[in-house]
């Protein structure tokens, strides 16, 4: 996990979904999916560092992106 590869999963959820704040997390894995890798080690261990980068917010069934990787 490189912090490259993290701005690209971040880019990939823009793209797919312009102009939103909440994201599903659905959307998350297949950005990590597309991205990184499929193993749910990957995704649950990316999930972690985007949220304690303070990059993304925990919700319930989605995830809010902070903006503070611009």
């Amino acid at each position: 996990m490189s912090i490259n590869k993290l701005e690209r999963v971040m880019w990939r959820m823009r793209k797919r979904n312009p102009g939103k704040v909440y994201i599903t997390n659905h959307e998350l894995k297949r950005a990590i999916m597309y991205e990184i890798g499929t193993d749910n080690k990957t995704y649950y261990s990316n999930r972690k560092a985007l949220i304690v980068l303070g990059w993304l917010r925990s919700r319930k069934n989605y995830v809010e992106l902070t903006d503070e990787d611009l």
